[in-house]
C-alpha cells in the first residue's frame, strides 16, 4: 500500500515547507500541480521552490495556455447560499460555463486523474487537498483505517488565516472546513464517476453529508495566506475573475481584516488561540514570524 497526496499549487512556499515536513513520516508521494497561468489567465512564474523536489515530492508544471480560458465579460460567481445541496448539479455546470476562473481552477485540480490514474493500486490511499490544508501526521493511522472501512472519507480542520494561531470563528459551506479534503482508496479514486473539483465543490455546498463519512474530531489545519505580505495580495489578484466584489483586491482590505480581526468576505470574526495541538512539524521549522503576537 502507498499513500499519494495531490495538491494544486500557486505561491505558498512557506506552507509547502510545513506540509512537506508534516507529510514526511506517512505520505509516500506528494504530487504538486502548477500552471503557468493564474486562474484569471495572467502569466505567472514557476513559483514552487525546486529545493523541495525529491523522490517523495514530485513537481508537475504544465502550460495552461490552450487549456485555460480567458476572463469573460459576464460571469456567474460561487455562492453556496444560493446554490445549496438541492440545486448543486445545475448550478455547478452553469458556473463552469460562465466563469472562466472557476473553470480554470477545475482544470488544474482535475489533473490528478490523468497523473495518478494509471499508477495507483486498489489498496492505495489517495488524498485530494489544497496546499494550505495539512493533515496532522498523528492522525495517519486513524485516517488510513477509516479509509479502508468507508472507502472515502473527509475531515474537519482548524481554519486560520494570515498567521498560524489566528483562527476563524466560522467558514462558508460545510462547517469546520470539512468536505474539502478527501481521502479514498485507489479503487474508489479510479472508479469515481465525477471529477475531483466536482467532489470538492459539492462538498462545500453541503451536498455530501449523507454519502461521505466525516471524522468527528479535527484532523488537521487549514493555514490560509501565511506570509501574507508576500502571498495574500498576489493570490487575491490571481482569483480576480472569480471574485464578484472587486473592492477586496487590494492590500488595504487585508490590513483592514487584520486590524478588525474579521474576515469580511465570509463575515466571520478572527480570534487568537495558542492552546490548540498544533502540527508537530512546526517544532522542526523556523516559524517565529508566522505567529500572531
Amino acid at each position: 500500500m502507498k499513500i499519494y497526496e495531490f495538491c494544486p499549487f500557486f505561491n505558498e512556499n512557506r506552507i509547502a515547507e510545513i506540509k512537506i515536513k508534516e507529510n514526511a513520516s506517512w505520505i509516500d508521494e506528494l504530487h504538486v500541480i502548477e500552471a503557468n497561468k493564474t486562474f484569471s489567465y495572467l502569466d505567472k512564474p514557476r513559483n514552487f521552490n525546486p529545493d523541495y523536489v525529491s523522490y517523495k515530492v514530485i513537481h508537475h508544471p504544465f502550460h495552461a495556455d490552450q487549456m485555460f480560458r480567458e476572463p469573460e465579460q459576464h460571469s456567474l460567481y460561487f455562492d453556496v447560499d444560493r446554490c445549496g445541496a438541492d440545486h448543486f448539479d445545475h448550478w455547478y455546470w452553469r458556473l463552469l460555463s460562465h466563469n472562466s476562473a472557476f473553470y480554470n481552477e477545475a482544470c488544474q485540480r482535475n489533473r490528478s486523474t490523468s497523473i495518478l490514474q494509471d499508477k495507483v493500486e486498489d489498496d492505495d490511499v489517495i488524498i485530494l487537498a489544497d496546499f494550505d490544508e495539512i493533515i496532522d501526521s498523528r492522525m495517519a493511522d486513524r485516517i488510513v483505517a477509516e479509509v479502508k472501512k468507508h472507502h472515502i472519507i473527509t475531515i474537519k480542520m482548524h481554519y486560520s488565516v494570515f498567521f498560524l494561531n489566528l483562527f476563524c470563528q466560522s467558514n462558508h459551506g460545510a462547517p469546520h472546513w470539512s468536505y474539502r479534503v478527501f481521502a479514498m482508496t485507489g479503487r474508489y479514486f479510479k472508479s469515481m464517476p465525477f471529477s475531483p473539483d466536482y467532489l470538492r465543490k459539492k462538498g462545500i455546498a453541503e451536498a455530501l453529508y449523507d454519502d461521505i463519512y466525516c471524522l468527528e474530531e479535527p484532523a488537521g489545519f487549514h493555514h490560509s495566506w501565511l506570509e501574507y505580505q508576500k502571498t495574500a495580495l498576489p493570490k487575491l489578484q490571481a482569483f480576480a475573475a472569480n471574485v464578484e466584489d472587486k473592492s477586496i483586491l487590494n492590500a488595504e482590505y487585508i490590513d483592514q481584516c487584520l486590524h478588525d480581526k474579521k474576515l469580511y468576505y465570509i463575515d466571520t470574526e478572527l480570534y487568537v488561540d495558542n492552546s490548540k495541538s498544533f502540527l508537530s512539524s512546526l517544532q522542526e521549522l523556523e516559524t517565529d514570524d508566522l505567529w500572531y503576537k
